[in-house]
């Protein structure tokens, strides 16, 4: 389904960046992507970065993959990346695959032999929520059919709760695990930062008050007028306000104004400017 413009949230306070952002016009929201993008490029010597590079599998092609995808990014939050996929094979060995239904009927006591592993990340808590999260998997596939089918349940203007339903139902998985997974897996989803944020406030399109569903919103937008993806769009907001690889960061918490594209849009620089 492609993406369509994004309803405003009526329970969010500051309706004021809302409306900037429902009165810009299709053609204005491309041609303030497009100078950010340009700009990057103009300061970057790297091309677009792929949200499948901190993926540890180059295809999910059913739920056991999916669901070892989604340990991976357990096993690595809070922990060194380089370290965990030097250890992953011994991970896909030692949980035959990750293969939910079998995991879902092993015995528990098996995480006393694992936790004496050198060879495994040896966190108990971890080791045993693959165990846990394949019973949930399980319980999912009765319900939606398949691990998939559910993730794909959630349309554009919802996907901002996708993550956070991953939190609720999964053990160990946090947001940041939630987002890695569901961006290496392919899903239409994007990277929301700080300093993204910080930007699309100055510009005027959302609250002060931070909330997934105003981000989501303006993303979506974007998308929608653009027809690039979400994801490609946080990313070149992420850098445009971080210089992540880049030689200067235009947006950071001191902005550069002299140097942004942006202050034909931007509420910062024309109330402070």
């Amino acid at each position: 389904m492609a993406p369509t413009r994004c309803a405003l949230d009526n329970t969010v306070t500051d309706q004021k960046a809302f409306a900037k952002l429902s009165k810009l016009k299709d053609h204005q929201l491309v041609d303030l992507y497009r100078k950010v993008s340009d700009k990057n490029r103009a300061l970057s010597d790297d091309g677009p970065v792929a949200a499948t590079t901190w993926a540890i599998l180059e295809n999910h092609p059913d739920d056991a993959a999916l669901y070892e995808e989604l340990c991976y990014h357990m096993f690595a939050a809070g922990f060194s990346r380089k370290v965990v996929r030097e250890k992953w094979p011994a991970h896909r060995e030692a949980f035959s695959g990750f293969d939910p239904s079998g995991l879902a009927e092993t015995d528990p006591q098996i995480i006393e032999t694992l936790v004496t592993d050198r060879s495994l990340i040896r966190n108990r808590r971890k080791l045993s929520a693959v165990l846990d999260n394949a019973r949930t998997i399980m319980q999912i596939k009765g319900e939606f059919g398949s691990f998939r089918q559910w993730l794909g349940s959630f349309s554009a203007d919802r996907i901002y709760l996708l993550h956070r339903e991953l939190v609720d139902r999964f053990t160990c998985v946090g947001r940041s695990a939630a987002e890695w997974f569901l961006l290496s897996s392919g899903f239409p989803y994007y990277f929301q930062t700080a300093d993204a944020v910080r930007m699309i406030k100055r510009l005027g399109l959302m609250p002060k008050q931070n909330k997934d569903e105003a981000f989501n919103s303006v993303v979506m937008s974007f998308q929608a007028a653009s027809g690039v993806t979400a994801w490609q769009i946080s990313i070149d907001f992420w850098r445009f306000a971080s210089g992540f690889r880049m030689r200067e960061a235009i947006c950071a918490e001191a902005p550069n104004c002299a140097k942004c594209p942006l202050w034909d849009y931007c509420d910062f620089f024309n109330q402070n400017g």
